[in-house]
């Protein structure tokens, strides 16, 4: 065996052994900054499960120069409780609807009908379904994959907080920068 291939062996192996324990460990989330925050009126999303969509601005981290445009939803989840017009972010939502499969738009599912034919007859909280290969998210777990093609979640957006009545989104998970 010659130098070159064992080299290059062995970065194969190095490579397919992190991502492994990637996978394994549980990365953390890494976030990226957008190019300006996202503001969304906190009136606009008292009622729960009724999402407001969005248009957010990144740049792409191999290309800094390059322009990214990612759609969104900034939704409040169902508390329990009367939804009030609070600065509490805790019940707030704020996801891409672009899928990690092969990037097609998913949409909001809330009909009780939809709802049981994608559970099996039990109708569940609103979820996110890929009309491309029938993957499906939960609304109520931050787009957590519930099934189909997907490798994974939803990205997510972070939310900064609540000032003046406005609904601050500052971040996006870095990795949606490179792949939507």
């Amino acid at each position: 065996m010659n130098r070159r291939v064992f080299l290059a062996a062995w970065v194969a192996l190095v490579g397919i052994g992190r991502r492994a324990w990637a996978q394994v460990a549980g990365d953390p989330i890494r976030y990226a900054p957008l190019t300006r925050p996202v503001s969304i009126p906190l009136e606009d999303v008292t009622t729960p499960w009724r999402p407001v969509a969005f248009t957010a601005e990144g740049t792409a981290p191999a290309t800094p120069r390059r322009r990214v445009l990612i759609s969104g939803v900034l939704f409040r989840r169902d508390s329990g409780t009367a939804a009030g017009t609070s600065g509490s972010i805790e019940h707030l939502s704020a996801l891409c609807v672009t899928c990690p499969h092969e990037q097609c738009q998913v949409d909001f599912v809330t009909d009780e009908s939809q709802l049981a034919r994608i559970r099996g007859g039990t109708p569940a909280q609103p979820l996110f379904e890929c009309g491309c290969h029938a993957s499906v998210f939960d609304a109520a777990a931050d787009g957590a994959r519930i099934a189909g093609e997907t490798p994974r979640g939803l990205y997510r957006f972070r939310i900064a907080g609540v000032s003046q009545g406005m609904v601050e989104i500052t971040e996006i998970e870095e990795v949606a920068l490179s792949e939507v």
